[in-house]
Order: structure tokens, then sequence, then C-alpha cells
């Protein structure tokens, strides 16, 4: 019954979402974003509370399942809650304040302040996606077939990643003028791999 309710409920959103595109309605699509902002700050807390967390693998209706519990649960109901609350936040910026530069997501990322918030922000939602993998065990993924060896690769892969992120972003954050000599390195290298 649960299920057939999320059904009818995401097709509802759905189609709402739909309308306000096509009509550019933004009150609409600030309504259908920021109720799944809300829905996924709600599940992210049940999982905290509860410390169970089945997490869907694909976007069907019949989805295998991830099965976490204890501590594994808890950081992936962090991940809801802080992903929600982005959602929120942006829903809300863009609607309250569609033309004021300091709430527009395209400012915010134009600078090395905005740019390395987001890359810290981003970063630590990614390491702890390989830290619940690494600390999950292999019974959390037995519905979706993981293989072991794949939990715990991507498990590091992810952790180290995420890592790499945040730090990049706190350099950013703490020296801006690293964005251009960055972009700059990148550029160049770019280059050097193009010309061979």
């Amino acid at each position: 019954m649960k299920n057939k309710l999320f059904i009818w409920l995401m097709l509802a959103g759905l189609g709402i979402a739909y309308i306000g595109i096509k009509f550019r309605n933004p009150i609409v699509i600030a309504f259908v974003l920021g109720g799944l902002g809300l829905f996924s700050i709600f599940s992210g807390i049940q999982m905290i509370i509860t410390k169970r967390a089945d997490v869907p693998t694909s976007d069907n209706f019949d989805a295998h399942k991830e099965r976490h519990t204890g501590f594994a649960a808890q950081l992936y109901g962090i991940l809801f809650v802080v992903f929600g609350i982005i959602i929120v936040f942006i829903t809300l910026a863009e609607w309250l304040f569609p033309k004021t530069p300091l709430f527009q997501i395209e400012h915010l990322l134009e600078n090395s302040l905005g740019i390395g918030i987001f890359l810290v922000i981003a970063g630590a939602l990614v390491m702890i996606f390989g830290i619940i993998r690494l600390i999950a065990g292999n019974v959390a993924y037995q519905e979706t077939g993981l293989a072991p060896f794949e939990r715990v690769a991507g498990g590091i892969y992810f952790s180290l990643f995420g890592l790499g992120l945040l730090g990049v972003g706190i350099w950013l954050i703490l020296s801006p003028s690293t964005l251009k000599a960055l972009f700059q390195y990148l550029i160049s290298l770019i280059g050097r791999l193009i010309a061979g």
C-alpha cells in the first residue's frame, strides 16, 4: 500500500512539474521542487531515527534496494537531509529573490568562495557515500548483487574522490586567487594532452 501511494504521489508530482515547466509558472515549479526537498529531509530524519534505510538503486517501480541498518543508515539519512536542505534553499532563493544576485545560483558559482563552498559540500557528501560503502557490510547489498570487491573498491574510490573535492574546496575558500591559477593550469594541461 505504501509503495503504491508513493508511486501515485511521484506521478502526480511529475505531472505538476510538467505543467509548471510547460506554462513557465515559477510558483508551480517551486512548489514541486520544494516538496521534493521536504520529502528528502523527512525521509532522512526517518532514517536517522529508525537506523534503517532502504534505498532503491534504479528509477523503476520494482527496483532492487540497498538495505542499510545502524550507523550506515544514519549516514544515508544525513545525505538525504543535506540534499533536501540544498533543494529547498535553491528553490526558495530562486523563487523569493529572482533578481537579487546574492541569491542566484549562477552568481554564487561565479567566484572562488561560491565554487569553494559548492566543492566542500559536494566533497563531503561524496565522501560520506564512500564511507557508507565501506562500513555497511555485504548484507546491505545482497539484493542488488554488488560484489564485496566492488563495494570496498567503490567505497575507497568515493572516499578519496570526496576528500579531494573537499580539499580543493577548502583551498579555494582560503585562497580565492587560486581559482584563476587552477583554471589556467587545467587549460594548459588539456592543451598539452591534445597536442600530444
